[in-house]
C-alpha cells in the first residue's frame, strides 16, 4: 500500500473523518442529510496530526482492513465504513475495532 494513503471513516451516522497525512477533518451529519430530517453530528472540526498520530491511524485502518471476520457486505445504520487509499471495509455494528477507531478519532479531536 501507498506510504501516505488518504484514509476515511464514516461513522455508523455517516459523520465523516477524512485523514491525511498532516490532518483530521471531522465532517458531520447535517440535519437535512440526516435519515430522520433531524440527526445533527455536531460542529465541524479540524487538527493537525504529527507523523505519529497519522503513523497509528494508518496502522489501525489497516488492521480493520485485514481483520475479515470484523466485515459486513453491505453499509447498514451503525456499522463503519473505513476506506485506506482505494481499499475499504464495512465493520460490523458493535465491533471492538470499530469502537476503537471511533475513541481514537474522538480522543484526537478533543471530544
Amino acid at each position: 500500500m501507498n506510504a501516505e494513503p488518504r484514509l476515511m471513516y464514516a461513522d455508523g451516522s455517516a459523520n465523516r473523518y477524512e485523514i491525511s497525512s498532516t490532518e483530521l477533518k471531522y465532517i458531520p451529519v447535517k440535519p437535512e442529510e440526516s435519515s430522520t430530517g433531524m440527526y445533527s453530528g455536531g460542529e465541524p472540526a479540524q487538527i493537525a496530526l504529527s507523523n505519529e498520530q497519522y503513523s497509528q491511524l494508518k496502522n489501525l485502518f489497516e488492521s480493520a482492513l485485514a481483520q475479515t471476520d470484523q466485515h459486513i457486505p453491505d453499509r447498514i445504520k451503525t456499522s463503519g465504513l473505513v476506506t485506506v487509499g482505494e481499499y475499504q471495509a464495512i465493520l460490523k455494528p458493535g465491533s471492538a475495532l470499530k469502537a476503537e477507531i471511533e475513541s481514537k478519532l474522538k480522543n484526537l479531536l478533543g471530544r
